[in-house]
This record gives C-alpha cells, structure tokens and sequence, in this order.
C-alpha cells in the first residue's frame, strides 16, 4: 500500500508532465531520423523521460525509494518473469502478423525502422542496442510506470493507474497501425509493476522485447517462420497463451507469499 506520509507529486503535475513529453516527441523523432540516433536517443530517453521523472520527484520532495522502488528479485520470480516475458513476445510476433496481414504496414515506417536497425559492426551493433533496446527500457519505465503510474496509484486506484500508464504508454509511441501492440505491451509492463511493486520486473521485461526485436531483425528470423503461416504456429501461439497464463498466475502467487 503506497504511504499518505509521503509527499507524492500531484495527479496535474503528471498530466503535464505526460503532455509535455508528447509534445518533445516531435522534435526528437526528427533528431533521430534526420540529424543524429545517438541524439535524438540520449535527449529523448535520459533528458526528456528519464531527467523529467527525477527533476519533477526532487521538486516534490519525493522519497526516491518509493516513487522509483528498486528491490532485489527472488531467483523464481526472476525466472518466472522471464518464462512470461518470452511467452508474450512470442505471441506479440503472432499478432504482429496477424495485423499487418490486415493492414498492411505502412512503407514509410518500415523504412524508418530498418534505418534504425541496420548496423554496420560490432560495435556499432552494440551502440545501436544501448540506444534502441536498453535505454528506452530503463528510462519510459521510469517514466512510465515508477512516476507515472505510481502517482496516479496514489490518487486514484490502482487499477485505473496502471490502465492509463499502459495507454499513454502506447500512445506516445506515435504509431496508429500498431496503437494495439503496443497497449498490450504496456498492460502487460504495468501489471507487473502493480503486482510486484519492483521497478526491476518492467525494466527487465522490456529489455527482452525490446533486444528479441532488434535480435529477430539483424538475424532476419520472422514469427512465423519465413512469413508464412503453417499449421504449427496455431499450436504454438495456443502454447504461448497457456504458458504465460500459468507463469502469470504463479508469479502472482508467489509476490503474494512474500508479502
């Protein structure tokens, strides 16, 4: 239960906060794609998403501790995490595919993405990983879900929170076709964070995807395999769902046992 002793940022100052980002989004998807990744990444990600959260706890007066919780994890919940983690980028490529045989995607953005993705060395690919998949999963959870939705928790209910962390979530992203992916995505990342109220469960979680993504593009391996639908990956995608509803279920429990 978060503590009324505390000194918590008010509901409006999240909302401004939120809006404001959006409005910074323009400006860095332009760095990134026409000036510079490094950029774009950096004043997007640790300035605009990552500074905002601190500055905005500092002026609050905020404990850092419980607005930005960070506690060891359990070696079965890590584990477990990890089992529903995979699971969901697993089925997160199904829909994928599924989506995109529906509408298909736009040219535009496929380009933009395998600008981004391309690599060109080793350590180029390294750079590109820090940029695309780590930083984004340590600063948009801070922002996300440790200011964001742990604010809103504390004002209103904790569901309704961790509903409108995972919209904005998806939201901010600025790409309609795939609005949907990205609302599950960000369900998902909150409800971890709700039930284990540990910023190291999100954080993780979307470092997977986030690497799976930038990992199944440089090797060009595709869900399903070749882009094709086979009577198999029916069956596969039923065993994700089974899967990530038994690890989800056991997790629970097991945050429940601890505390």
């Amino acid at each position: 239960m978060l503590s009324t002793q505390e000194n918590w940022p008010k509901a409006k100052i999240a909302f401004a906060a939120y809006f404001l980002l959006a409005l910074l989004q323009w400006p860095s998807s332009y760095l990134i794609i026409h000036v510079s990744l490094s950029l774009g990444v950096v004043l997007n990600e640790w300035v605009f998403l990552a500074g905002m959260s601190l500055l905005i706890a500092w002026k609050s007066k905020s404990r850092l501790s419980l607005l930005f919780p960070f506690r060891p994890v359990k070696k079965n919940n890590f584990l477990l995490l990890l089992v529903m983690t995979f699971s969901m980028v697993v089925l997160v490529d199904y829909l994928l595919f599924l989506s995109e045989k529906i509408l298909p995607p736009d040219p535009a953005v496929k380009a933009t993405l395998e600008q981004l993705m391309t690599i060109h060395s080793f350590g180029d690919g390294l750079w590109r990983w820090f940029l695309i998949c780590l930083s984004p999963a340590f600063c948009e959870e801070l922002f996300f879900r440790g200011f964001l939705q742990n604010t809103l928790a504390h004002r209103w209910k904790v569901n309704g929170a961790m509903l409108f962390a995972a919209i904005s979530f998806a939201l901010i992203h600025g790409v309609p076709q795939y609005l949907h992916l990205y609302f599950l995505l960000g369900l998902y990342l909150s409800w971890l964070f709700k039930v284990g109220g540990n910023l190291w469960f999100p954080m993780v979680a979307h470092l997977i995807n986030n690497s799976w993504t930038f990992l199944t593009f440089i090797f060009d391996k595709k869900i399903p395999t070749g882009g094709i639908w086979h009577s198999t990956d029916s069956l596969v995608m039923g065993i994700a769902v089974l899967v990530f509803a038994i690890a989800a279920s056991r997790f629970g429990r097991e945050i429940q046992m601890e505390n």
